[in-house]
C-alpha cells in the first residue's frame, strides 16, 4: 500500500512514516519545513519527500493519505485530497487501527517530560529483551530512529493531548486505548486550543475512560491537577510516584551532593537499587520512577529497570551538550513552556552541586 503523509517532518508524523515503512508499506510525504533531526532520519530510511503542499504530489494517487494536525482547510493538497475523494485518516487513527490494536500499549502523558520518560520506558523494555514497538517525540540516544514497529505485545508511545487533525478535534491520546498509562504532570499549555487548565483536565479524563480495569494508571502523586483529574473519574488501579515526603508506591532517595545524578529507587518501601547516570535534576528522577513503575506492568522487575537506566543516553535537545569553547559548555534544550524553561535553567545553575 502507498501511504502518503502530510506533515511528515514533525517528530510524530516522521515516526508514523518509520513504522509504516517497517510494516511493509511504500511511504512518501511532504512538509513545508524539513530539517534535522527528522530530515536525517527520513533520509536514512530512504523515504521520498516533497517540499510544500501543492496538489501535484497526489499524482499518482496514493492508497491513503495520513494527515498531520498542522494541515488545515485551504491548503492546496488538502483541497485536492477532498475533491479527488481519496481515503484519508489522522496519524493517531492510522496508528491505532494498523499497529496498536491488540497490543499492550504503554502511553506516557503529561505537560512535561513525555519524550524523556517514553525513551526511558522503551529502553527498559528493550534491555529486558522484550523488543517493544515505540513512538517517541524526539531522537533518543539508545535507538537509531524515533519510532519502530517492534514485536508484539508491547508498544510504548508518547501520548500528546494536542488535537488530532482538522477533521478530528479530540486529543491524540484518546486513540491509543492504553492498558498502562503514565500521568507525569498537568499544567496549562496549548493556549491556542485550550482556554484553561480545566479544559485540559477534561481531555485527561477522556483518556482515563479508555484504560481497562485490569490495566494500571501510574500517576505523579505530588501533582494537584492530576489528583483533581483522578477524582473526576478513574476505573483503573492507580500507583503513585513521588519524592519524599509525598512519596507513593514508588519513590527515590537522592544522594546529597550529586546534582540528582545518583539516587536509590524505592519500590513499595524496599530498595530496588541505585541509579548512577549523567542526567541532572529532580524532574529526571521523577521521570525515571514513572518509567520503572510502568515497566513493571510489562513484567520487568524494578531491579532490572534500575540496571537498564544506568545505560540510558538521554534525548537529543534535552540539555544536550553541543560543545565546549573557552571553558563555556553550550547546551541545546527544547524547553518552551515557562515551567520547563525554569527547570532547565535550574538544572544548568545547579549542575555541579
Amino acid at each position: 500500500m502507498h501511504v502518503h503523509i502530510l506533515g511528515i517532518a514533525g517528530t510524530f508524523m516522521g515516526g508514523i512514516a518509520a513504522i509504516a515503512q517497517a510494516a511493509g508499506h511504500r511511504v512518501t510525504g511532504s512538509d513545508r519545513g524539513i530539517y534535522p533531526p527528522m530530515s536525517e532520519q527520513l533520509a536514512a530510511l530512504g523515504i521520498g519527500l516533497v517540499q510544500g503542499y501543492d496538489a501535484a504530489q497526489l499524482d499518482p494517487r496514493p492508497d491513503i493519505v495520513v494527515v498531520g494536525n498542522a494541515l488545515s482547510r485551504g491548503v492546496p493538497v488538502v483541497e485536492a485530497m477532498l475533491d479527488l475523494g481519496l481515503p484519508y485518516v489522522s496519524g493517531p487513527q492510522w496508528l491505532a487501527e494498523n499497529v496498536l490494536h491488540g497490543r499492550h500499549v504503554l502511553a506516557v502523558a503529561g505537560t512535561h517530560g513525555k519524550t524523556t520518560t517514553t525513551s526511558m520506558l522503551a529502553w527498559i523494555l528493550e534491555s529486558a529483551g522484550l523488543a517493544p514497538g515505540y513512538l517517541i517525540g524526539g531522537i533518543a540516544g539508545n535507538f537509531p530512529t524515533s519510532a519502530w514497529l517492534g514485536a508484539a505485545p508491547y508498544f510504548v508511545i508518547e501520548a500528546d493531548e494536542y488535537d488530532t487533525a482538522f477533521f478530528d478535534k479530540r486529543a491524540k491520546f484518546v486513540h491509543y486505548r492504553p492498558r498502562t498509562v503514565v500521568l507525569g504532570n498537568l499544567e496549562y499549555d496549548h493556549a491556542d486550543i485550550y482556554p484553561d487548565v480545566a479544559a485540559i483536565r477534561w481531555q485527561f479524563n477522556q483518556l482515563l475512560r479508555c484504560v481497562p480495569p485490569s490495566g494500571r494508571v501510574i500517576a505523579n502523586g505530588a501533582d494537584a491537577n492530576l489528583e483533581a483529574t483522578l477524582a473526576g473519574g478513574c476505573w483503573t488501579p492507580v500507583e503513585r510516584f513521588a519524592l519524599p515526603p509525598a512519596a507513593g508506591e514508588w519513590s527515590a532517595n537522592i544522594a546529597p551532593g550529586t546534582a540528582q545524578r545518583r539516587f536509590e529507587v524505592m519500590a513499595a518501601g524496599r530498595s530496588a537499587g541505585w541509579v548512577d547516570w549523567p542526567l541532572l535534576g529532580e524532574h529526571n528522577v521523577m521521570n525515571a520512577l514513572a518509567a520503572i513503575a510502568a515497566a513493571a506492568q510489562a513484567g520487568v522487575a524494578p531491579e532490572r529497570a534500575v540496571q537498564a537506566l544506568a545505560g540510558f543516553r538521554g534525548v537529543r535537545r534535552r540539555m544536550e551538550v553541543r560543545g565546549v569553547a573557552a571553558g563555556v559548555t553550550v547546551y541545546d534544550d527544547f524547553a518552551h513552556h515557562p515551567t520547563a524553561i525554569r527547570t532547565t535553567l535550574a538544572r544548568a545553575a545547579g549542575r555541579g552541586r
